[in-house]
C-alpha cells in the first residue's frame, strides 16, 4: 500500500497557471499604481515584485514536484504533510482525523490534544487531497492503518 503522496500533474499545472495569473494581476496593479504615484522605474518593481508573489505562491510546489518529492507521508513514526512543516507529527499527538468535504474536494482536518494545540477546537492543520496523485480513498486507507478518519460533523 502506497504511503507516500506526491502532487498529481494535472492538479499541479492547474495551480502554476492559477499563480500566473495571480502574478499578473499583483503585477498590472503595482505597475498601475507606480505610474499613478510617478515613481521612477515603474517596470523595475514592477518586475520585482512579480518576481517575489510568483515565488512566494509557487515556490515550494515547484521545487517539490520537479524533485518528484513526497508531499504528504503516512509513516509509523507519524503524520507528515510537507505543506504545513517539515517534520512529521507523531501519532500519539494526534488527536484526531476528520474528514471535510467541499462539493468535491476532500481534506483531512488534523486535531492534536490541548497541550500541542493552542487553538481550541480548530485542527492544528487540513491536509488538502486534491492535488495529491492518489485518490482521496486511497489516502484515507492509509490514515486508516494508524487513526480512525471519522466524518465531518454537520450542523
Amino acid at each position: 500500500m502506497r504511503t507516500q503522496f506526491r502532487y498529481a500533474s494535472d492538479s499541479f499545472y492547474r495551480s502554476v497557471i492559477t499563480a500566473l495569473g495571480l502574478t499578473a494581476i499583483v503585477s498590472f496593479l503595482v505597475w498601475l499604481f507606480s505610474r499613478l504615484f510617478g515613481l521612477p522605474n515603474a517596470g523595475t518593481i514592477t518586475a520585482v515584485s512579480g518576481a517575489i508573489f510568483f515565488a512566494f505562491c509557487s515556490a515550494g510546489m515547484i521545487w517539490r514536484y520537479v524533485r518528484n518529492e513526497p508531499v504528504v507521508a503516512i509513516r509509523p513514526d507519524g503524520l507528515l504533510d510537507r505543506r504545513h512543516g517539515t517534520q512529521a507529527v507523531p501519532w500519539d499527538e494526534i488527536k484526531e482525523l476528520r474528514l471535510t468535504r467541499a462539493e468535491n474536494d476532500f481534506g483531512v482536518a488534523v486535531h492534536l490534544w490541548p497541550r500541542k494545540q493552542k487553538s481550541g477546537g480548530q485542527p492544528a492543520f487540513t491536509i488538502d487531497l486534491q492535488p495529491l496523485d492518489a485518490d482521496p480513498g486511497t489516502v484515507l486507507l492509509a490514515l486508516s492503518q494508524y487513526r480512525v478518519v471519522e466524518e465531518e460533523r454537520v450542523g
